[in-house]
């Protein structure tokens, strides 16, 4: 059958491109690297194509539309990552699993806007807050909100406050979460993003393979650098809850402190 020669050409010319990517990653030519990983996407999409041919296919809107509301698609990508996660991850996750492109420039304009809505929910009579609000995780020293991470309202203190492991075991329980949903998804069209996107992360595990790890492997090595470092990053967590709940009205908890610089009559006096 044509449709099976062109198969076979395809998979051959697919070992023959991973090849390259491996010798080219290994020799650090970045700009080869990039579009051997284009070159392999597009092979892959069509050998997929080649094996199920008449296989019914979830429609899959443009990367570049997109119906779904800023805030709903932060709040639905933390949900799924479960942990705070900066404005990249919530992007690559929302790209992979809903083909939907998020908008990231306008993340510290939402993050305003969801600060306000909060205060006008406490100072209008009758207006009910919101089920949830996305927030900036805060440092677990000063509760300032850190730069470019977001988590939700509704998830304990503790796990909104960033101390020094914390991105590094939020970044693990994320890999394991997202290697549960392109388990999931396996035979969509989300599968293959989900899958590039899990061995992305995975590649930063010791004892994942740079390219191609599948989901549970990576779930077993994350799971087994959480054993050596979540303790840790528990306790100091846990800690600097104590004294934020300690020291903080309600909106600092949620939205974090003000970041006080010393102006020069501030520090010398008035003149």
């Amino acid at each position: 059958m044509e449709f099976a020669h062109e198969l076979v050409e395809v998979v051959a010319a697919l070992s023959d491109a991973n090849d390259a990517l491996i010798e080219a990653t290994t020799s650090g030519d970045a700009t080869e690297v990039s579009r051997l990983l284009q070159h392999v996407a597009v092979l892959e999409r069509r050998r997929n194509q080649l094996v199920h041919p008449k296989r019914d296919r979830t429609p899959v809107p443009s990367p570049y539309e997109s119906s779904t509301p800023l805030r709903d698609q932060v709040i639905r990508a933390l949900q799924l990552t479960g942990r705070p996660s900066s404005a990249r991850l919530v992007s690559d996750a929302t790209k992979a699993r809903w083909a939907e492109r998020v908008d990231t420039a306008k993340l510290s304009s939402l993050r305003r806007d969801e600060a306000r809505s909060w205060r006008k929910s406490q100072e209008l009579p009758g207006r009910q807050e919101r089920d949830v609000y996305i927030v900036p995780a805060l440092t677990y020293d000063r509760f300032t909100p850190v730069r470019g991470t977001v988590a939700l309202s509704t998830w304990p203190t503790s796990l909104r406050l960033i101390a020094p492991l914390s991105p590094r075991v939020d970044m693990l329980h994320s890999a394991i979460a997202l290697a549960g949903e392109a388990t999931s998804v396996a035979n969509t069209n989300y599968e293959a993003p989900m899958l590039r996107l899990v061995a992305r992360l995975g590649s930063t595990i010791p004892g994942v393979k740079p390219f191609g790890a599948d989901p549970s492997t990576v779930t077993d090595a994350a799971r087994a650098e959480l054993e050596e470092i979540e303790e840790t990053d528990e306790l100091e967590r846990s800690h600097a809850s104590e004294r934020a709940h300690a020291q903080l009205d309600r909106e600092s908890l949620l939205f974090g402190t003000a970041i006080r610089t010393l102006t020069s009559r501030a520090a010398g006096g008035s003149r």
